[in-house]
């Protein structure tokens, strides 16, 4: 994938071991210039806010931890052929990826993540 902003993505959330989305009655979903459903994520309440306000939504960001996304979220979305869609901006739309793609990402770097943590503590 040539766009920087899924790896840097998956580096930040897996670090704050969570993401951000837009929420009013429901996770915001959007469709892609092709039609594909996808749900925003943002690595930052900052993006996700400035994000909805472009596209003047009345959903508010919502933090999701790493192990809602993982347990609830990507099943569901799977179901529904819905795709996470990374860090869309009001120029760029976003990068959308196969949820078991996404899942295995977030899991392996939420590991070194994690290794590097309990690296320096021990």
């Amino acid at each position: 994938m040539s766009d920087d902003r899924y790896s840097d993505f998956i580096a930040k959330v897996a670090k704050w071991e969570g993401v951000w989305a837009l929420y009013h009655n429901g996770w915001l979903l959007h469709t892609t210039n092709d039609g594909q459903k996808f749900c925003p994520l943002f690595a930052s309440r900052e993006d996700a806010q400035s994000w909805g306000a472009s596209i003047q939504t009345n959903h508010v960001a919502t933090a999701i931890t790493l192990v809602e996304m993982m347990e609830d979220l990507i099943p569901e979305w799977r179901d529904q052929d819905i795709l996470p869609g990374i860090t869309p901006t009001p120029a760029l739309g976003p990068v959308v990826v196969d949820p078991d793609r996404f899942s295995a990402d977030l899991l392996s770097a939420l590991k070194a993540v994690m290794t590097a943590r309990f690296r320096k503590k021990s």
